[in-house]
């Protein structure tokens, strides 16, 4: 009798099995004949449970830029893999799609390959006890429902249309104690040599990391937990999709406070969600009740992780140097979050010990390991120690050290002490050999720089000689801080120079004696038909950053109307950031002659994306220049006269934010990073830029004034006193005003 019911239920079996190959079968015959799509494993042998089956995919991705052509009428989607038998997935109404990721997301996509390349099929087909196999990769088409200039929206079908790659058959046979043991050992030692340098060497690496996210067995969870933070992102997924979430959640909460355990904020919130989903039944059915049960489910999750914060807090003093770093950062990146969520709620009383083991650690650290900790730290608690911690980065620095620490050091310093900063960068750059840049001089106005012509002029000098180091480093310098009285000098220089294009040298000419850089500038015709003249586009670009004056606007205004695209998009750029109001006359008439030529030949147009990108210019320039304000009316006008999809979309976006009470939205970034928008003109980096453009709005316009990230609250207060001495109106928004 039990003989027949096993062969009944292998009939039954076999016949599914039939059933579901007709299937796949069926919606393969309906695949479109010039799609590429196929699965071919790299290994033709039975698998051990957990071990990783590796296959290429071959898929086809987008074939299309947005705004560089037109989309596609169809494309064809990633729908997951097909599996039979099916395991809980497998069917093209519920395929095999990923497991749960610490970040909450699922794996997607057809394993990152649109050509040859290794796909771990266990990221879809998970838990496979012994036994045969068979799987395919399923695809569902999408159909264009809507375009925008810079994006295209698609849909699915319906009915809903598919498309099956070829199937491969493999074998998944029991894994010994004995063949697991040797496995994990091969992955940890793989993941112990040093960083590969070859395509061969991280491909092998990535495996062996892999293989162990997949091992799910205590051994391999221990292995994983010993190598953090080396692969953190896959051992962590590995962990936070075990069948045995209790165990793996006790298992981290037992080494939390250990001293040789690497823990990362993104280790403590896999670790809570492990403990959720191990304490906390599955979630209801009904809205009603899964509103409230996913309230308690994220509160007991918040209880887990304060616990555990707490746990690695006083754990600090005993963590080793590597661990301490990290845990450091998650205790710096979890006040953050609180202080996203609820500004104003209490600080965490760890934060003394934090403070402590920082100011103890950061000496020892590796110069190059300094940066992102400081800035972070900054970011988020203020004190007295920041000062001498962000001095000894800089003093610390030789050449051949990265410059991106000292760089760093000196935004923090700059924060805290502008005195203390400036100071430090007139020393540097006049040293032969420094870290500074040209950007960092933006941190040291003139008015704080005495006089050094010799000094700037001396190191002009030495970097032109064999050797030297940062020549545009020290032309910037000449032309942001050389007095008059070195005029004489700098004509020497400019005119002995070998390469005749000196853009930083013609902003020192802007400054100190415009009629000379008014004949540099005049030394040729402009003759717009003409071939550009060799050095415009350095002139354009890089001189009005440094200084900006009437002659240059003059000289950038006339080649709007040049037959040279690139000078043209480059002169409206620079003019809607550096021009004055003088420089609005002749925006608009480079924008209407572009309307005149295009007129009547938008498809033309549309093909021709130069155009459309000096359309975009100019534009832009007039739309949401520095120097002026667009009024709804101009920017009706703009609309009228624009012939590029792209144009009209843009000036639409413009026109939603010229309303009472314009939008100011603050971004800080911490130790006085800053990125503003106003009404429609984004982009304003410093305080200076956001007076500016405030001062153009007349006394009495209304704005509701809306900030989120690290250290906004100074900026916002000075924002609003600014705004009160010009009689312009602020009331406070809330964050969530920014995704509005």
């Amino acid at each position: 009798m039990r003989a027949i019911l096993i062969l009944i239920g292998l009939s039954c079996a076999l016949a599914a099995a039939q059933q579901n190959s007709s299937g796949w079968s069926e919606l393969r015959s309906r695949n479109p004949p010039q799609l590429e799509f196929s699965i071919r494993l790299l290994n033709q042998r039975a698998y051990h449970e957990g071990e990783l089956i590796r296959a290429e995919v071959r898929y086809p991705p987008p074939h299309f830029v947005p705004g560089r052509e037109p989309p596609p009428p169809e494309q064809w989607q990633f729908a997951g893999y097909l599996l039979n038998p099916e395991r809980g997935c497998g069917s093209p109404e519920k395929p095999c799609f990923g497991f749960v990721d610490p970040a909450g997301g699922i794996g997607v996509g057809p394993g990152g390959s649109s050509g040859p390349g290794p796909v771990f099929l266990n990221r879809y087909l998970r838990e496979l006890p012994p036994g045969r196999y068979r799987t395919a990769v399923l695809a569902r088409k999408l159909v264009l429902t809507g375009r925008a200039p810079m994006s295209a929206t698609y849909g699915y079908t319906t009915p809903a249309q598919y498309a099956v790659s070829n199937d491969v058959e493999f074998e998944v046979i029991a894994a010994p104690p004995a063949w697991v043991k040797r496995t994990i050992e091969a992955s940890v030692a793989k993941l112990k040599e040093p960083q590969p340098g070859s395509r061969e060497g991280y491909e092998a690496r990535t495996a062996a990391a892999q293989q162990l996210r997949f091992l799910d067995q205590p051994a391999a969870w221990t292995a994983s937990l010993d190598l953090l933070p080396v692969e953190e992102g896959t051992f962590l997924s590995g962990l936070a999709a075990t069948r045995e979430p209790k165990r793996v959640c006790e298992l981290m909460q037992s080494r939390t406070a250990a001293p040789e355990q690497a823990v990362s904020l993104q280790y403590l919130s896999t670790m809570a969600r492990l403990c959720s989903r191990a304490d906390l039944p599955p979630p209801p059915t009904s809205d009603d009740a899964r509103q409230k049960y996913w309230t308690d489910w994220h509160n007991y999750q918040e209880r887990i992780l304060g616990g555990s914060i707490s746990t690695l807090a006083a754990s600090l003093p005993r963590k080793q140097a590597g661990g301490k770093t990290i845990a450091i950062e998650a205790l710096l990146q979890r006040i953050q979050q609180r202080r996203s969520i609820d500004p104003q709620g209490p600080a965490p009383d760890w934060i003394p010990v934090l403070r402590q083991e920082f100011i103890k650690s950061f000496p020892a650290l590796e110069s190059w390991r300094k940066s992102h900790p400081l800035t972070m730290y900054a970011a988020v608690l203020k004190g007295p120690e920041l000062t001498s911690l962000a001095e000894s980065m800089l003093d610390a620095w030789k050449p051949g050290d990265y410059y991106e620490g000292p760089r760093s050091a000196l935004h923090v310093l700059h924060a805290l002490d502008s005195v203390r900063a400036e100071k430090r960068i007139l020393a540097e750059v006049v040293k032969p050999k420094t870290w500074l840049d040209t950007p960092q001089l933006d941190l040291l106005p003139a008015a704080a720089v005495p006089p050094m012509d010799d000094e700037l002029i001396e190191a002009l000098a030495a970097a032109q000689r064999e050797g030297g180091w940062n020549l545009p480093l020290r032309m910037a310098a000449l032309a942001k801080y050389a007095t008059p009285r070195a005029l004489s000098r700098i004509q020497a220089i400019y005119e002995s120079q070998q390469v005749s294009c000196q853009p930083e040298l013609m902003a020192y000419f802007l400054r100190a004696e415009p009629a000379y850089a008014d004949r540099v500038f005049r030394n040729h015709q402009w003759d717009m038909q003409a071939a550009p003249p060799l050095c415009i586009l350095q002139y354009f670009e890089r001189t009005p950053r440094l200084a900006m004056h009437t002659v240059l606007e003059r000289y950038m205004a006339a080649y709007l109307m040049h037959r040279d695209v690139p000078v043209k998009k480059m002169a409206a750029y620079s003019l809607g950031l550096y021009g004055s109001k003088d420089a609005l006359f002749p925006l608009w008439e480079a924008f209407r002659y572009f309307h005149e030529y295009w007129k009547g030949k938008k498809t033309e147009l549309e093909q021709n994306q130069e155009g459309v990108f000096l359309e975009v210019e100019l534009r832009n320039a007039i739309a949401r220049g520095r120097g002026w304000l667009a009024t709804e009316t101009d920017l009706r006008t703009i609309e009228s006269l624009c012939i590029s999809e792209r144009c009209i979309y843009d000036t639409r976006q413009d026109l939603q934010n010229v309303q009472e009470p314009f939008r100011i939205e603050i971004t800080g970034s911490g130790f006085g990073g800053l990125q503003t928008r106003i009404a429609q003109y984004y982009g304003l980096t410093g305080m200076e830029q956001v007076k500016d453009k405030l001062a153009q709005f007349p006394p009495g316009t209304r704005f509701v004034l809306a900030a989120h990230g690290s250290d906004i609250d100074n900026a916002s207060a000075e924002i609003r006193k600014y705004a009160a001495g010009r009689r312009l109106v602020i009331v406070l928004g809330r964050p969530d005003m920014l995704s509005q």
